[in-house]
């Protein structure tokens, strides 16, 4: 095998596994000096076998990696706000409810998000709601309620649960969700709330806010494949596209 040979052969191994490399949303760091000249390496030496939708993806992964190591050392690390988490299940005892009851009762914004289990071939199946008390801009209370373990229904503890989703579900709360509020139907078998208790609450989907604003920012962009343009679109459509297709 000649020298040139080789040294495309290890120009293809050595840019493998970029190519594969999959779009998703991942930690932003900031690149070493030794990490950045590797990737800037790479990026002007890929290899001339490599053509088409693997070539575009990869300079896409790399690309990638320079976007977030500019925003690494522009921005501040995000700083979350103090809070306190709970389990709710079987094991809370009945002092803790109070005391969550209590809180629930001092504040009118919350955030509540659901969470599924996968079963395969199957319709998911309910687990985890999550609600978060928001008691001012510094300080919250986090709840995680884990339906597939709470206590029997006949017990005090559990009436307490249903007390504390009522006073949740009140009329003058403000409840941000990530999506619709319809999704807490799933959880309405295991007895915590009603659907009368569901409509009765005020609820912010910032799914949906999120969305009309993304899509105004980012309108869906022509460009050519042939283009030298480094630039991509990042609509909604083209970015579902990204994700299937690596």
């Amino acid at each position: 095998m000649s020298n040139e040979n080789r040294s495309t052969l290890n120009l293809d191994s050595l840019f493998s596994e970029s190519i594969n490399i999959k779009y998703n949303f991942s930690i932003v760091v900031t690149l070493s000096t030794t990490e950045y000249d590797k990737i800037k390496w790479q990026l002007d030496h890929i290899p001339a076998t490599i053509t088409g939708p693997p070539r575009q993806r990869l300079r896409t992964t790399f690309k990638k990696k320079f976007h977030e190591h500019e925003l690494a050392t522009t921005y501040p690390p995000f700083q979350p706000s103090n809070y306190e988490q709970f389990f709710i299940n079987f094991r809370t005892t009945d002092s803790t409810l109070h005391y969550l009851i209590e809180q629930v009762k001092s504040s009118a914004i919350f955030t509540l998000d659901t969470e599924s289990i996968i079963i395969p071939y199957k319709p998911n199946k309910p687990a985890l709601i999550q609600i978060q008390i928001i008691l001012s801009y510094s300080f919250s209370y986090v709840i995680f309620i884990e339906v597939c373990h709470l206590p029997p229904t006949n017990q005090p503890t559990f009436q307490l649960i249903q007390t504390c989703f009522q006073t949740l579900f009140d009329v003058d709360n403000k409840i941000f969700i990530w999506g619709n509020k319809n999704e807490l139907d799933a959880f309405l078998s295991f007895n915590l709330f009603t659907r009368d208790d569901i409509n009765l609450f005020k609820d912010k989907n910032l799914q949906g806010e999120f969305k009309n604003y993304w899509n105004r920012k980012h309108p869906h962009q022509l460009i050519s494949s042939s283009s030298t343009n480094d630039s991509e679109c990042i609509c909604e459509s083209c970015l579902e596209l990204q994700s299937n297709n690596t």
